[in-house]
């Protein structure tokens, strides 16, 4: 067996094993408010609850190691205004220098010399959506995460420690621009906000660090751009690309490394359909704590909502919640 496909074996089975555990229990969340369409977003959360599946992969080089991470994220609506989710993720890092796919042996329970690779510790979230304005294109939600320490890999970084996060995101389109800045109205920003709280359930104080994380998202809709301002003739696919920018970053407020920041700008594009989205984005570290290499990632997001919302969109409290309306820019 090669190389490649030793590798591509890996990634399989370790997909596989993260839908078989998730899915029979059971982000980036999508929304629509007004006319306006927020996709799912690969490194901010957007401010909208949904019933959807995305897997993401991402993949950096670091200062000291190159990371490789799939995660996978489900979320599921109780009612039109109330979500509950769940994040896992396998991450492999391999120190610089080195090469997991020269050395990985099919079947080993480890790595080379010096590679960790492991589950991180799950998340779990719920989260309200306290704002929706169709006028405005507002949109707006809180959150409340908590990431269960002592059961991931501590080899890949998971925390013995449980985190309590919460966050605040808020969306907004500028369709209510006036007609003068029709070429504007495309645009739409988004922002989060949140605080991660680390709580050693054992007393140890390494994993006692709370941190401020924040992102800022700018993306301009080529689909609301054809449907509501002007159709400029772009044939499928190109008529459903969205051009986005994402800023994210965290700050580290206790411990020895209080005031430490990592800070990434991530362009990219998003292609959305009906049923599905795919997206990529570069990451450019934004400083030297962040790295000095550009990563990459990418986003596969099912909306389950549309692909059988019989199932999907019941809920325990309203019933069958239906399909979300996406307006004429996804017929």
């Amino acid at each position: 067996m090669d190389r490649e496909t030793r590798w591509n074996s890996v990634c399989s089975f370790v997909l596989g094993i993260a839908m078989v555990t998730v899915v029979p229990t059971a982000a980036w969340a999508h929304g629509v408010v007004g006319k306006r369409f927020f996709p799912a977003m690969l490194q901010v959360d957007d401010p909208f609850v949904a019933d959807e599946l995305g897997i993401m992969v991402e993949h950096v080089k670091g200062r000291t190691d190159t990371e490789t991470m799939l995660e996978l994220e489900f979320q599921k609506r109780l009612s039109p205004d109330l979500s509950i989710g769940f994040e896992g993720s396998y991450r492999i890092m391999e120190p610089n220098g080195g090469s997991m796919s020269e050395h990985m042996m099919e079947g080993e329970e480890m790595g080379p010399p010096g590679t960790a690779y492991g589950f991180s510790n799950p998340k779990f979230s719920l989260n309200y959506q306290f704002l929706r304005d169709a006028t405005r294109e507002l949109a707006g939600t809180l959150s409340f995460r908590i990431e269960a320490g002592d059961v991931g890999a501590k080899r890949v970084g998971a925390l013995s420690g449980t985190t309590i996060s919460p966050s605040l995101q808020l969306g907004k389109g500028f369709g209510d621009l006036p007609d003068s800045a029709d070429w504007l109205k495309p645009l739409a920003i988004t922002g989060s906000l949140g605080y991660n709280a680390l709580v050693s359930g054992r007393g140890e104080v390494v994993d006692a660090q709370n941190s401020l994380t924040w992102g800022v998202t700018v993306m301009y809709s080529i689909p609301y751009l054809q449907s509501f301002v002007k159709d400029v003739g772009l044939p499928w696919p190109f008529n459903r690309l969205i051009p986005i920018v994402e800023l994210n970053g965290e700050t580290i407020v206790s411990g020895g490394r209080s005031g430490d920041t990592t800070a990434f700008a991530n362009p990219g594009v998003i292609w959305a359909g009906t049923y599905i989205e795919l997206a990529v984005e570069a990451m450019i570290p934004l400083n030297d704590i962040s790295g000095r290499h550009v990563g990459i990632v990418g986003l596969v997001h099912f909306f389950l909502d549309n692909i059988a919302p019989d199932i999907f969109t019941w809920t325990p409290f309203q019933g069958v919640l239906g399909p979300t309306q996406m307006g004429p820019m996804h017929h």
